[in-house]
């Protein structure tokens, strides 16, 4: 008898919920599962391949508990907690970690690293794994936070974990699948990629290779992290169903090429997760990506971010804003904590209901235009517009030939008026779409404004 590997010693079960958990026993044999927290068994069989599952009632946060699991044989998972589950993915700066070297290294991460003792914060971090098909269980291992560990974590994790922990007093779970590089495509569930106009054609051609792979003789083979499903299928598929409240997602760098189909994308992969774990609603946080001064870059950098905030038009999403905390000279920035109290931000305020907390910088709503000015309104106000210096950057206006032109913008009560020489008729602006922009419009909580265009012009 075993279990899926992500139950283990050290793990966080999501609280008050029905907290399923899975594993493999001898066909048609019987497994107990009894909670410390609770008088009651819970009883499953094993069906005809093996596989088994219970749901456990969980409690309000606390532990230390143990699990005891009887079949044919007896297993004991001690330092059990109960308390809050997110899974965070993406690329890099998620997979980002606290201590330097390679894919590493975060502003004073000497001393964030010595501060980590945080017992109650666990990370399973899921081994790297592109597959052909779902696979059955992953690679890795819950770790207790302290000075020891963390430098290991990754940093916006972490960072998010440890304002939860302490804004909300109970033992927090980061599940962690993260692969540097690596495009949306390749963390898309299966029959989502094969529904989706961007991706169907890519699909279909993998779907040929691997029926011919399955064919042939039975070996292992060697998958490109980016191929599509890919990591779906290695790293994601075996986590469902754990019990989580959410995801947070940083990725997008790897997509700027095909920016045009990232709304499609990103939608298609939070719709397909959310269904996956049952529930249409659950919380879905991301992070716009940061000025870099991409080399080959033709508007592609600006279009993404473009659609990577048009993502909030699903329900219960939200998105950090970098634009100022960015570093045109690395596309890594080290100000990992930041982001992940931007994260933790949304969380409190729209998940957990924290009232008082104002939780975005300004989200374009509206531009109307009068004449040579283009007003911008906004939503997420914060109480009120300010800019970070003495002129405010980084917006652009076109005409009809649709060139843009570096702007004048000035702020004028809830708006911002922006205005262009040369361009006498404008009727689209943009704000923060250059690779390397640095723009300095904030709320008066001192979050930034979210990067936008007005138009929906194809990339020149």
């Amino acid at each position: 008898m075993q279990l899926a590997t992500l139950f283990g010693d050290g793990m966080v079960l999501e609280r008050e919920t029905r907290a399923p958990m899975w594993g493999r026993a001898a066909p048609g044999s019987e497994v107990r599962v009894r909670a410390e927290w609770s008088a009651a068994e819970v009883v499953a069989r094993a069906d005809a391949r093996g596989a088994w599952r219970v749901e456990l009632a969980t409690p309000s946060a606390g532990g230390p508990y143990t699990i005891r699991v009887a079949g044919t044989d007896e297993l004991t998972l001690r330092d059990v907690w109960i308390g809050e589950v997110w899974l965070c993915s993406g690329q890099s700066n998620m997979e980002w970690k606290l201590r330097p070297g390679e894919l590493g290294g975060v502003l004073d991460s000497e001393r964030e690293i010595a501060e980590a003792r945080h017992p109650r914060i666990r990370v399973f971090e899921v081994a790297n794994r592109a597959a052909l098909h779902p696979a059955s269980d992953v690679r890795g291992q819950w770790v207790t936070c302290s000075p020891q560990t963390a430098g290991e974590f990754t940093a916006v994790g972490y960072f998010f974990a440890r304002e939860l922990e302490r804004e909300l007093d109970v033992p927090i779970g980061i599940v962690d699948a993260t692969w540097s590089g690596t495009r949306i495509e390749a963390w898309l569930e299966g029959s989502t990629a094969s529904a989706l106009d961007a991706t169907r054609a890519e699909w279909q051609r993998f779907a040929n290779a691997r029926e011919a792979l399955d064919a042939g003789p039975q070996q292992a083979h060697e998958l490109d992290p980016q191929t599509i499903s890919a990591l779906f299928n290695g790293m994601v598929a075996p986590l469902v169903p754990y019990a989580l409240r959410g995801f947070l997602w940083y990725q997008g760098e790897s997509n700027r090429s095909n920016a045009s189909q990232y709304v499609e994308l990103q939608s298609g992969l939070v719709r397909s997760w959310r269904e996956l774990w049952g529930s249409d609603a659950k919380p879905f946080y991301f992070v716009q990506i940061a000025p870099f001064a991409y080399e080959d870059d033709g508007g592609e950098t600006g279009a993404l971010r473009d659609a990577q905030r048009r993502c909030l038009a699903l329900e219960n999403t939200g998105m950090v804003a970098t634009m100022d905390i960015g570093d045109p000279l690395d596309i890594h920035p080290r100000n990992k904590r930041e982001v992940g109290r931007r994260l933790s931000l949304w969380a409190l305020a729209r998940t957990y209901g924290r009232t008082g907390i104002v939780h975005s910088g300004p989200l374009f709503k509206a531009v109307r235009f009068e004449g040579q000015r283009a007003h911008v309104t906004f939503d997420e106000l914060g109480g009120g517009l300010i800019s970070g210096g003495d002129h405010l950057t980084g917006f652009e206006l076109a005409g009809e030939d649709r060139r843009f032109v570096r702007a004048t913008a000035t702020i004028e009560g809830d708006e911002v008026v922006v205005v262009a020489k040369g361009v006498l008729a404008p009727v689209a602006v943009r704000y923060g779409c250059r690779a390397d922009a640095q723009p300095i419009l904030f709320n008066k909580a001192w979050l930034p404004a979210a990067a936008f265009r007005s138009d929906s012009w194809p990339i020149r």
